[in-house]
Formats: structure tokens, C-alpha cells, sequence
């Protein structure tokens, strides 16, 4: 029970901080946005939110030796621009709301946006799959994963499952081990 609460006063203490923040910006706006407060925290916003998404992929799922301290720098990284990300999508949404209140065009443009986010959605279009988009990009850590998990004994196994030299220096280095 004293964990349940102290995790809902975090979350609230969370919550209260975005939110003040944005009234702090109201405040020094003059609670006047329009569509250039929009434009310009929409891009921050999608600029950051695509930079944590990037930087959550990146620390994601089992790490290498080597990837190891790319990850917690990604982390790092993450301590300090989700809340920058959080700050700004709030003040981007609100500008939104405030437009689309206020203009018709904005209200056709995020009418059009669901409706592609449907057609979308039931379409059953996934995207690519950032697990092989990471496989892709970086073949060093794909050869010790495949050396670890296929048990290369030697140099020649390795040689054996690719051309690639950054995937075979990968292998070398768990064979040697």
C-alpha cells in the first residue's frame, strides 16, 4: 500500500511540473498562442519526441559487450530529454488545442490526420521493424550475438557464416574468449 502511494505521488508530482510549466508559458505569453507558437513546438516537439523514441530503441533489449556503454550513454541521454520532450509535446498540445479552437484550416488538418491514422490502422500497415533496422546497422554486435548463441569455436565458423568484416571482427572477439 505504501509503495502504491508513493508511486501515485510521483506520478502526480510529475503531472503538477508539466503542467506548471505550461501555465508558466501561458503566463509569459500572454495566453495569446497561435500558429507560430504551434509550428515551432510542434517541430521541437516531433524533433524530440523522435530523438527519445531513438534513444528508447536504443537502449532496448540485450546488449553485446560493445554496445554495452552505447546503451547507457543512450540512457543517460534519456534522463534528460524525456522531461525536455515531455515539457515541450505539452506546450505543442496546447497551442494545438488553442489553434484548432480557433481556425478552421487546423481543425481540416487534424480531421485528415485521424483519418490517415485510420486508414492506417486498418489497413494493418506495421512499418519496419526497428529490431532489423538495428541488426542492419550495426553487424559487429550481430557476429558476437551470432558466435555467443551459436557456439563458434573457431575463426573459420565465423569466416564460414559471412563476408562482412565487421561482422567476423565480432565473432573473433567472442571466439577468443
Amino acid at each position: 500500500m505504501n509503495d502504491a502511494l508513493h508511486t501515485v505521488l510521483e506520478l502526480a508530482i510529475v503531472v503538477l511540473s508539466v503542467g506548471s510549466a505550461v501555465l508558466a508559458y501561458l503566463r509569459l505569453r500572454g495566453r495569446d498562442f497561435g500558429l507560430t507558437d504551434l509550428l515551432i513546438f510542434g517541430a521541437l516537439a516531433g524533433a524530440a519526441d523522435w530523438a527519445v523514441y531513438r534513444l528508447f530503441a536504443a537502449v532496448a533489449g540485450p546488449h553485446a559487450d560493445s554496445a554495452a556503454y552505447e546503451a547507457l550513454a543512450a540512457l543517460l541521454a534519456l534522463f534528460a530529454l524525456v522531461p525536455l520532450a515531455g515539457g515541450l509535446s505539452a506546450v505543442a498540445l496546447a497551442a494545438l488545442w488553442v489553434c484548432a479552437w480557433r481556425h478552421a484550416g487546423v481543425r481540416l488538418g487534424l480531421m485528415l490526420a485521424l483519418a490517415a491514422a485510420v486508414l492506417a490502422h486498418w489497413s494493418g500497415w506495421e512499418g519496419p521493424s526497428p529490431a532489423s533496422q538495428e541488426a542492419r546497422a550495426n553487424p559487429r554486435t550481430e557476429g558476437e550475438v551470432w558466435a555467443l548463441e551459436n557456439g563458434a569455436a573457431s575463426r573459420d565458423d565465423c569466416d564460414r557464416q559471412s563476408r562482412s568484416k565487421a561482422f567476423r571482427e565480432g565473432c573473433y572477439a567472442r571466439v577468443g574468449r
